[in-house]
């Protein structure tokens, strides 16, 4: 994968952290600090996105979908797209 050059304002404190990162020997330049700080920023929003998920997920009914409450749902979704549909055409 190719690599851009990005240019980027940090305040002071930020590029110390930056500089002080390099120089203890953990990261080979500012590059693979920034890359590293990105790829734990990923980490974290997908784990909050899991929590939302797994929120959802617990709220959910747990009986099995009969075909009952799959055509009322269908029904449901079918006249909400019908009204936006009107709205749209006003």
């Amino acid at each position: 994968m190719a690599s851009k050059t990005r240019n980027i304002s940090l305040p002071p404190q930020l590029d110390r952290s930056i500089r002080e990162r390099v120089r203890s020997g953990l990261y080979g330049n500012a590059s693979d600090v920034i890359r590293a700080g990105l790829r734990a920023l990923a980490r974290e929003e997908m784990a909050a996105s899991y929590q939302q998920f797994s929120q959802i997920m617990a709220g959910l009914p747990q009986e099995p979908i009969t075909t009952e409450i799959e055509q009322s749902v269908v029904r449901m979704v079918r006249k909400s797209r019908e009204a936006a549909r009107q709205k749209a055409g006003k």
